[in-house]
């Protein structure tokens, strides 16, 4: 039936039936609130000089040539700010996820930079890979330095916006740790880790056509590993479990030997033939490294588990293997309800009374004594380009030692810090100024599973220098988040006032 015989279009019938669906009825709260708050950061990020300072350290690193490439180096420097204090305030999403968010939304293309007259490009994953290593993390940590300084002088503050500058007479401190995305360390779980990366590394020389003998595929090892692990796992609830873990083990020892052997003649002739086959020198290389790194490993790794499954004896944290992937991985002694220890790196953060994150350190070794994670803070906070003195501090009961007394005392600091005692406790919660600070010190807590939340319970990247980095632009993106929602909350104080 055709239009003239008083029939409607399909399409026209379609727009007719969803008219009722699509017909606004009012401003989505949500939405609105994060399209402030996206502009407000937008603004702020013009107004700090972020901008500014992200274009002189893009300059820092050219080296020379067309001034056509140095302008197109600016303009991503200015997108890679932008999209990696995006991509924290949207909870550090994954690359391709963030690449989805912003090719559907013109509110976020436009404020990363990539709105265009013809459409919205510039935002493939591997770009925004790109964007997330453009900075240092030295040069993230400044600029989140730069900002926490405005936001602390009245004049500064005046330019942002702020009716008045942020207190940053009180450090309120607490340290946690920051997980690191691998398994529970179990000792004979790291066989299959490197049995697993080796015989990978193989498949890819074999795929190449270059092959050494051998008594099956790679697949075969891998299949026999895992037939093992499977079998570790089933001998707890044998009567004689001891005994069967222990023989199941130094078949696994042996099997991991006989794949590092096959691995390390593949990884030989690799690298005096990489010509003959499709990988370039960079490919041929990565390789090799990557059967060199797990070849290194499996002498501790077999002696880790030899001690502890075969002589029953303690290793030291210090000798002990917790990943074959992280090597720079600490055990944290929390105490927690979730559990006893955490595997991961020390983070300690300070912030002033409003929540904004003064201050923070990532410990790529095992961290020092929390007292003197404090003293170095104080030490970092002391050269902020700032009118005002650091005059109080507040923290838990583990930071409560004698030598931090002794030192808040000679810098005429006001000593806040939760005593181990209840007597004394008890007896310094009559002090008005102490109660005080205890209870907002309280919420340091929440500050932390906020900044936590926005990296991910566990981060995803790999090598302690890229966590130091995720952390760096957290810390950013939580401050410009701060300060951009105290903006939006000033008429109505102002007006309560």
């Amino acid at each position: 039936m055709n239009q003239n015989q008083g029939t409607v279009a399909p399409e026209v019938a379609l727009q007719s039936w969803l008219r009722p669906v699509l017909t606004p009825v009012g401003p989505n709260k949500d939405y609105a609130a994060f399209r402030d708050q996206i502009e407000a950061v937008d603004q702020l990020l013009r107004d700090s000089h972020l901008e500014s300072m992200a274009l002189d350290f893009a300059r820092e690193g050219w080296a020379g040539g067309d001034p056509g490439q140095l302008a197109r180096r600016l303009q991503f420097a200015l997108k890679a700010l932008r999209v990696e204090v995006l991509r924290m305030m949207l909870g550090n999403i994954s690359f391709r996820k963030l690449s989805v968010a912003i090719t559907t939304s013109d509110l976020l293309a436009d404020f990363c930079g990539v709105l265009r007259i013809e459409g919205i490009k510039g935002v493939s994953k591997s770009v925004l890979e790109r964007s997330a290593k453009f900075f240092t993390a030295k040069q993230v940590r400044w600029m989140g330095q730069v900002f926490v300084e405005m936001c602390g002088e009245a004049d500064r503050a005046a330019a942002l916006g702020l009716t008045e500058a942020q207190p940053m007479e009180t450090c309120l401190v607490d340290s946690t740790c920051l997980e690191t995305n691998i398994h529970f360390p179990v000792d004979w779980v790291l066989f299959r880790d490197v049995s697993r990366t080796l015989v990978k590394a193989v498949k890819l020389i074999r795929a190449a056509g270059l092959r050494c003998r051998m008594p099956g595929e790679p697949e075969v090892f891998a299949r026999q590993m895992n037939k093992l692990c499977i079998e570790m796992t089933r001998t707890r609830r044998r009567r004689d479990a001891k005994r069967t873990r222990k023989g199941v083990l130094r078949r696994m020892k042996r099997l991991l030997r006989t794949i590092g052997e096959h691995a390390c003649r593949h990884r030989d002739r690799l690298a005096g033939d990489h010509a003959r086959t499709h990988y370039s020198e960079r490919q041929a290389t990565r390789i090799v490294e990557r059967i060199d790194a797990m070849l290194t490993q499996i002498p501790a790794a077999i002696k880790q588990a030899h001690e502890r499954i075969i002589g029953e004896r303690q290793v030291p944290c210090a000798e002990k293997i917790l990943s074959v992937y992280e090597s720079d991985v600490q055990t944290v002694v929390r105490g927690k309800a979730s559990g006893e220890v955490e595997f991961g790196n020390t983070l300690m953060i300070s912030e002033n009374r409003p929540g904004l994150i003064t201050d923070w350190q990532l410990y790529q070794e095992s961290a020092p004594a929390e007292w003197r994670q404090l003293e170095a803070s104080l030490e970092r906070q002391n050269q902020f380009e700032l009118s005002t003195q650091i005059e109080a501090v507040a923290t838990d009961r583990g930071f409560s030692t004698k030598q931090l007394r002794g030192r808040l005392a000679e810098d005429d600091i006001y000593d806040a810090t939760c005593p181990r005692q209840a007597q004394e406790l008890k007896r310094r919660m009559a002090e008005p100024k102490f109660a005080a600070l205890q209870r907002r010190r309280a919420s340091t807590e929440g500050r932390i599973a906020i900044l936590k939340q926005r990296l991910g319970k566990r981060l995803r990247v790999q090598g302690f220098y890229n966590r130091y980095l995720a952390v760096a632009w957290s810390v950013l993106g939580h401050n410009l988040w701060l300060i951009a929602r105290l903006l939006a909350d000033q008429p109505a104080r102002a007006q309560a006032a």
